[in-house]
Order: structure tokens, then sequence, then C-alpha cells
């Protein structure tokens, strides 16, 4: 069930809103537990019994660790083996025995191929509600988090229906209070309603027809060059739009609900380089894998024992710069295979990064660069500069729809035929970019491609458009939603890209 759909709006939706505002407070969380489970269970009623099976294990953990804290590393292990070992099994699984296969078949022992009949059904949203359930316990292993004693509460902040497929990734000390008191206000509500129309109307009126643009090209994959670009343009696009849209509709269900979720986008295409555009998209995840992956990685023992011996040696610089290397390595490759079972998105990962492994290189050959003195007048700007003012954030733009190309095409070798076509080689099919051109003479397609410019590179974001409401505001999200609530009843395509994951 998606959010922008007519079954969510106008059925599932007011149906646990009315539940959930008819309880009595202190079963409201056990009602939104009932609702969110009702939502994830939709398509696939079996994917229940494992959600429940990891937020029974990671609050057994969590208590186990508060009552026995001198055997809390072997709590944390017992919940890291279960969780990470569901996540990797049902994720990777098919992605392993593909790999197997080709690797014996290539050694000349195809007998060794594994011939199972049976492929596993990947559940929705299981790398979020894993990384959210396992953050819990290792907050309460760190000591920055307090067990919790209601199984219901947890079970409420790990199945929340809102951001339970799709996040953003919430931890448990972000709502902790909230889960045991929160404020129902008007002002929440109104920010919340806007939240959730403007996301609606992100999904369905922009990122949907970009996603038809980027389906022709990658489906093409053998194009002419400015075709090639426009299609790989429509993909940035429809990613953000469609992912950052979800994460407005996900905030502003939170807020109908009492909860404040935190920010999970911060305008990545106005970034000027590739770690800043990682500090500003997917921010939950982003920060997730900083606080409980690298900097767990530098804090391991190779990294200490490392640092320390480069140090030594004297070699002060490169002490700082290959333990962080390797640990950034370890991240990227990790975010790369948490998208995704595909080589592409382990490419994906190791491509981003390449890049920022390079900045830290090269901010720590520059060295902290000394303050200047202020001139008594301020030094006029030449046209030049001004004209070059913009290269930074284009120059991110670019590199960062290159790694959508990889994150996008089904193999690498698509992804070759399609960097190939970026770069002019010769089209075979010249003809072959004609479905992309038709659709961009349609002034529809061309005028959200146009507009979706516009807002990425000079419109405010929602979490800005939403702080203070007035009149003016409202009507504008109500215009939104209604004319995403008329698209809905002729367009076919609507999937979430997230939604996988």
């Amino acid at each position: 069930m998606v959010f922008s759909s007519y079954l969510f709006i106008f059925l599932f939706l007011p149906f646990a809103l009315a539940i959930y505002f008819a309880s009595p407070t202190k079963i409201r969380n056990a009602s939104l537990a009932v609702v969110s489970y009702v939502f994830y269970g939709w398509t696939n009623p079996w994917f229940i019994l494992l959600m429940f099976s990891t937020t029974l294990v990671d609050f057994n953990s969590g208590r186990m660790i508060g009552k026995h804290p001198e055997k809390k590393r072997w709590f944390l292990i017992l919940s890291l083996l279960f969780d990470l070992g569901i996540l990797g099994y049902f994720k990777y699984f098919n992605f392993g025995m593909e790999n197997f296969n080709a690797l014996v078949s290539a050694m000349g022992i195809p007998e060794w191929q594994y011939a199972g009949f049976f492929r596993v059904l990947l559940p929705l949203g299981i790398s979020f509600y894993t990384f959210q359930s396992l953050s819990y316990v290792i907050d309460v292993y760190r000591g920055t988090a307090e067990p919790v004693h209601s199984f219901v509460d947890y079970a409420c902040y790990v199945s929340m229906f809102p951001q339970l497929v799709a996040g953003p990734i919430i931890r448990f000390t972000e709502v902790a209070n909230q889960l045991q008191t929160r404020t129902h206000s008007w002002e929440k509500i109104s920010r919340g309603v806007a939240f959730f129309m403007l996301g609606v109307g992100k999904k369905v009126l922009i990122a949907n027809p970009c996603g038809k643009i980027a389906d022709c090209s990658f489906a093409a994959i053998d194009l002419p060059l400015p075709d090639a670009w426009l299609g790989m343009f429509s993909y940035a696009f429809q990613i953000y739009f469609d992912f950052s849209g979800y994460s407005d509709m996900a905030i502003g269900l939170g807020l109908l609900l009492g909860f404040t979720f935190p920010k999970n986008f911060d305008s990545p295409y106005r970034s000027h380089n590739i770690p800043e555009y990682w500090q500003r998209w997917h921010i939950s995840l982003s920060s997730w894998l900083k606080d409980y992956l690298f900097y767990s990685l530098l804090r391991a023992s190779w990294c200490q024992k490392l640092t320390m011996n480069l140090s030594l040696a004297g070699r002060k610089k490169l002490s700082r710069i290959l333990p962080t290397t390797i640990a950034l390595l370890i991240l990227w490759f990790a975010v790369g295979l948490w998208h995704g079972a595909s080589w592409t998105f382990v490419v994906f990962g190791l491509y981003h990064g390449f890049f920022v492994i390079l900045d830290v290189i090269t901010t720590e050959i520059k060295g902290k660069k000394k303050g200047k003195d202020k001139a008594s007048e301020p030094e006029a700007v030449s046209p030049w500069k001004r004209l070059l003012k913009p290269m930074p954030v284009i120059t991110t733009f670019i590199i960062a729809c290159f790694g959508h190309v990889l994150f996008r095409a089904d193999s690498l070798a698509d992804a070759g035929h399609y960097f190939a076509s970026l770069f002019g080689f010769p089209c075979k099919d010249p003809t072959s970019g004609t479905v992309i051109r038709v659709l961009l003479q349609n002034p529809y397609y061309a005028g959200i491609m146009v507009l979706s410019a516009i807002i990425i590179w000079t419109m405010p974001q929602v979490w800005d458009f939403t702080k203070k409401l007035t009149v003016p505001k409202m009507a504008w999200c109500f215009i939104v939603f209604l004319l995403a609530i008329l698209a809905l009843s002729v367009q076919s395509y609507n999937p979430f890209i997230y939604f996988i994951f």
C-alpha cells in the first residue's frame, strides 16, 4: 500500500486516524501499533511475523543489557547476529547464490551450482526497520538510551506506519519521550496536513512523469547524446521528488499523530561537493551509518593500532589519512550493499566513496586554511568570478547524476552502455531516442522537467515552507493536493523507488 493511492488516502488513513484518536490516551501506542501492523501486512501478512521477531529479540536484548550490564556485549552480539542475519538472508540470498553459481561455472565445476527451485522474496522496508530497531540496542549498550520497559511502546516505535517502509530511519532517542507523552495541536495538525499534501504533489505531479521519461531512457540504453543526458536528468529529478516526497508525507503523518520526526532532506542538489551532498541526502541513513558504523570502525582495535604504528614511524599525516580511508571504503561498500543486492549498487557506493575519500585526502594535504586579515574595503567581485560561482553546485549535481546511472541500471553492462551514450559514442540506432523526444515535445512533460529544476534550485523546501503557515499557503497546498488526486485517476505509473530497500 503506497501513500499516494486512493486506497491509503481515502480508506486506510481515515480509518487509522479514527482508531487512534478514538482510543484513550493510555492505549494510543497500542492502537497505533495494531494499525501499523495491518498496514505492513496488507500485501503479505507473513511479513508481520518477521518484523515482530525482530522487535521481540531487540526489545529483550535491550532489557537484558539493562539488567546484566556485565554481559551486555553478548546481548549486543545476539541482537546483531539476529538482525543482520535476517536482513542478510532475505536481502542477499538470491544475490549470493547467483554469484556463487557464476563463479563455480567459470571455474569449470558447474555441478557445484546451487539448484534450488525457490527464490527469497524481499520484505518491504526490511532495511529501514532493521536499522531502526538495531540502533535502539546499540544506544542502550553505549548508555545513551535507557531500556524501554513496555513492549507495546517499543513495538509502536518499530512499526509506526508513517516511516515504516521507506524511512526516515528514526532513532529511539528521538522519539523516546514522545512515546510517553506527546501533544496534539492544531499547529501540528495543519503543518502535518501541509507536509502530506505537498509530499503527494511531489510524488504524483513531478516524480511520476519524470519517471516515465527515465524509464524510456534506460530501457533504450543506446541513445543519442542529448537524449541520454535528458534521461539521466529526468531520473535524478524522479528519485529526488519520489524519495523526498515520501519523507514529507511520512513527516506529515507523524505530526498528525503527535510525533515530530527529524528532517530527512536538505536540498541535496544545491551541495558544493559530494560529502556535503550526503549530509543533505537521506540524512537519517547518512547519520546512522556515520554514528553506528564509521565511528565504530575508527574505534576498532585494528584501526587504533594502525594509527599508532604510523605515528610512531613518523608518518603523522598518513596516520590520519590511511585509517580513515580504510574505514570509509568499508562504509561506502556497506552503503552500496544497503541500497540493493546487485553489483551496480556496490559500484554506486564505492563511486561516491571515492569522492568522499578524495575530499578527505585533499583537505589533509592542504591543511587547515589560515585566517586572512580582512581588508578595510570589500574586494570587488569580478564578473568572471560571478560566472564561476555556481560551478561547484553544477559539478556536484552532475557527479551525483552519474551515480544515479549506476543506481538505475539493471546491470554494470547496461550502465556502461548508458555512459557510452552520455559521452557521445556512436549510436547504433539513431531512432532510439524518438520516444523520449516525443515525450519532451509534449508541453506537459517538458514543463515538468523545467518545473523540477525551478523547484530544486530556487524554491524553499517543504520543511521551511510549512514552518509558518498562512491562509494563502494552505490554499496552495490544497490546490497541489487536488491536482495530484485528479492526476492519480489517469496515472498507471505510481511506484515508490525506495520501497524495495
